[in-house]
This record gives C-alpha cells, structure tokens and sequence, in this order.
C-alpha cells in the first residue's frame, strides 16, 4: 500500500468498507471527492504519523473534524484527510473549571458532558453535529457569547501537531504567536489541534424566546430590533438573533436566549415589544442544557425555527458584519431578495453582537470582527435537488452583493469560495501577523486548503496592491 502501513488509527481507500459515506461532508451540495486516504486518527500519536508520512510521500493534507466546511475545504482529491472526530473525550477538572476537549467531539456532546460533569458550559454555536475544532479556531459565536465571549476567547491552550510531526503545548506563556493565530485565524491552517484547554462557566437556568411579527412587518422589525438590540445597551445576558425568511415562508422571528430567569428577562425584552407588538410569542425558562436541545432542533415541542437539524443537506451560507443601523434603502434591498426568491427555505439571519465580544480589540486575536459590529450577517439557501443548485447560489451571491454598501468583512467559518478578497473579508489589518506566524511555523504550507492562510501573497497578487507587513 506504498508504505500505508505507517499510519495507524483506522485507515480507509476506495476499496474499503465505509469509504464512501468517509468521503461526504455535511454540505452535500458538493459532489463526492476521491481521497486517496482517509485515516481516522485516536490519538495524537496518530496524528503524528499522518504527518510526517504525508510530507514524506508528498501528498497533500486536509484537517477534519466536524465535517462542517462550507466550501468542503476539509477534503482533496487524491491526498490523505485527517480526520480527528475519533479524539473525543471531555474531562472536566473539578478544581480548576479547565476542560480538556478533544478536537473530534460535536458539540452537542461538548455540551451534554460539561452539563453531566459540573453544571457548566462553554459560549459555541447551536449546531449539534459541528466540531469543536473547525468551531473554536475560527472564532465560535453562540447563545452565551455576549456574556462570556466567543468560543476561542474562552481557549486558555491547546495540544498541536506541526509541520515537523511534533506535538506543541500552546498557550499566551508557550508560542503566543501562535496562540493569539488560533483564536479566530481559521482551521486548518497552522497544524492539527488534538485537545483544547478551556475556561467553562457555571450556568443553570435559562429563558428562551420566540417572537413572530406578519411578513409586511419587516421594516418596522428590523428598525425596532435594531434599536432595542444597541449592542453595549442591551444586557449582556441576552443573545437574540433576527430571522427573516422569503416572503413566501412569510416570517420574521426574534429568537433567542436570556442566561437567567423569566422574571430578569421581562424588563429587557418590553422595550422591543413595546416598539413593534408580535402575533405569536413563547418564553420559557429552562435548565441551561435544555435549551441546548431546544435550539439544535432536537426537541419537537418548539416551533420548527428553532431548530437547526433537517433533512435539506444541500446548502450556500455566506455572511457579512453589520456595523451602522440599516438605512431605508439597505431595509429595500432586504425585502426586494427575499420576495424573489428560488425557492421557499432561503433567509437572512442577524446575530446579536456586542458584550463581551466587544470587550477585546480587534487586533487582540486573530478575530477581527469584534468592537462596533452590530451583529453578524447570515444570507442561507437550502434545496434538495441538484437541478435547483445554480439558482439558489446565485441568490446568495446576489444578496451579498447588494448589501456589499450597508455591511463589511465575512467570517471565515462561514467561508464562501465567491469572495474574491477573501483575506480582508476574513482577516482585516490582521493579515500580516497572520502571514507571519504561518511563515514561522508551516514555512512550506504543508497545512493548506483554497482560502488557507498560506495562500493569501497570491491571493493578494491577484488582487493587486502590495502586501501588508507587519
């Protein structure tokens, strides 16, 4: 098997049982890639050998974890995937609060366990099935974040294979460089994390929400929450994020949630509802974890827009960064996308920033989508049938496009191939520290994908103009 024999943990080829479901990401939009090697590492020393071994036979990486890339960057023909989904334990330490988190678990399991464990949690997304590891090094933004901030700024260190095969304890005392690169730089790119160290906090009880407005409401919706969502105005505790589906759906929907109880909550939400009064609304206070269930669309007793989970797998996300109040016209771009629609499951969805995101600068990590955004801006497509593809991507794309005057940036966890100055968009003036922590420790771009970090000179070619220095 040309030296295969090398690599340990479970190793698959196209001849193998399995290979064919090992070979599909989440988004299934993509058709399926043929890797030459899909090796399922169970510990670091795995790890260790699936590097060095691709180095020495000169066959291109890919890192997976969750299977969640949006661009199905996580795989490449013809190389070796290293998929770490198998490294996953969590073990909380009872003293510290410090939870030592595999790289492969999902995050529904990261939750659940941290629960079991001590009645505590770490601020990540809602998706059941993403992996902690392509979450956490892109950033990580979730229902607790404007109170403990986004998933990597709660990283206190990590265990990480690099380019040479060896395995580095990295934290602010040991390689800060690159520290600071993997809260917010992306996955993929500076080596293979295998456990993460993270700060948790206690929670217990939490309310969450569920506000709906007519579809004809929309602009005096979008104006109210911006009002009442300020983001160093509205408490700390409340996360909300406004959905606004195709007019065919016909809903606009305030969700969210409150980390404490109903009769705390009441007083923060009457501004909102004051302002603008909806026709349907569902609070409830809840343990912590089932909420968790509630919005990752595992319980059937909540309205279906809650819920993440679905059997439409074929999917174009892309994303921008709210900084100023929407004008008139950004509130006529938004409705005229979303009454001409491809299809009915297509939205636009803002997450409530501010807090403790906020708190850090935004050269303070590799994130630098942090102090004055408003909230973070999600234009989603889903269809079910290959003929539909071409229509709904060009949705999104059009979308994004028209709202290029009223946003700015993207999130690189949300990557979108159709970004052509995609290291601004993700990255900013943090490009150049960037540019040099991944010279210093991958100087041969072993860990690379299209939009890696080691690609941004040529990216930055084609786009023209010089490239920053640090």
């Amino acid at each position: 098997m040309g030296g295969v024999s090398t690599l340990t943990g479970l190793v698959l080829n196209m001849h193998s049982p399995g290979y064919d479901d090992a070979r599909q990401d989440y988004n299934r939009r993509f058709p399926p890639f043929t890797p030459r090697y899909i090796n399922f590492c169970q510990d670091e020393d795995d790890v260790q050998r699936a590097v060095k071994w691709a180095i020495d036979h000169q066959i291109p990486i890919r890192t997976r974890s969750g299977r969640h890339s949006y661009e199905a960057y996580s795989l490449v023909d013809g190389g070796l995937i290293i998929d770490v989904s198998q490294i996953d334990a969590v073990v909380l330490d009872q003293q510290t609060g410090i939870a030592k988190i595999g790289a492969g678990v999902p995050l529904l399991k990261v939750y659940q366990e941290l629960w079991n464990q001590g009645r505590v949690t770490i601020p990540a997304g809602t998706c059941p099935t993403v992996g902690i590891a392509g979450l956490t090094l892109g950033g990580g933004f979730g229902l607790t974040s404007r109170l403990f901030g986004l998933t990597c700024d709660n990283v206190m260190g990590l265990d990480m294979v690099l380019a040479d095969g060896q395995v580095r304890h990295v934290d602010d005392q040991n390689h800060p460089d690159l520290m600071w690169a993997c809260r917010g730089g992306g996955g993929g790119n500076f080596g293979i994390v295998t456990h993460f160290y993270f700060k948790t906090h206690k929670v217990a009880d939490v309310t969450i929400f569920y506000l709906q407005w007519p579809w004809a409401e929309l602009p005096r919706v979008v104006k109210a929450f911006q009002n009442w969502a300020e983001p160093e105005k509205l408490d700390f505790r409340c996360v909300p994020l406004l959905k606004l589906t195709s007019k065919e759906v016909g809903q606009v929907v305030v969700v969210g949630q409150f980390t404490g109880p109903q009769e705390a909550f009441a007083p923060v939400l009457s501004p909102l509802i004051a302002e603008v009064t909806p026709v349907d609304i569902i609070i409830r206070t809840v343990p912590f974890i089932e909420a968790v269930y509630y919005f990752g669309g595992v319980k059937p007793d909540m309205p279906q827009f809650l819920a993440h989970g679905s059997e439409i797998t074929k999917f174009k996300n892309t994303s921008a960064f709210q900084y100023q109040p929407f004008s008139d016209d950004a509130l006529k771009v938004i409705v005229d996308h979303l009454s001409q629609t491809p299809g009915p499951a297509t939205l636009v969805q803002f997450d409530g920033y501010g807090g403790a995101v906020s708190l850090i600068s935004n050269h303070g990590t590799a994130d630098p989508h942090r102090r004055g955004v408003r909230a973070s801006v999600q234009y989603q497509a889903y269809w079910t049938e290959d003929s539909q593809a071409e229509a709904h991507i060009n949705w999104v794309e059009s979308f994004r496009q028209a709202m290029l005057p009223y946003t700015r940036g993207a999130y690189v966890n949300y990557c979108d191939a159709n970004i052509v100055d995609w290291p601004r968009a993700y990255y900013d003036d943090n490009i150049a520290r960037l540019m040099d922590v991944k010279q210093h420790y991958d100087p041969l771009n072993v860990f690379d994908y299209p939009q890696g970090i080691g690609r941004i000179p040529q990216a930055l070619k084609f786009l023209g103009g010089p490239t920053p220095k640090s």
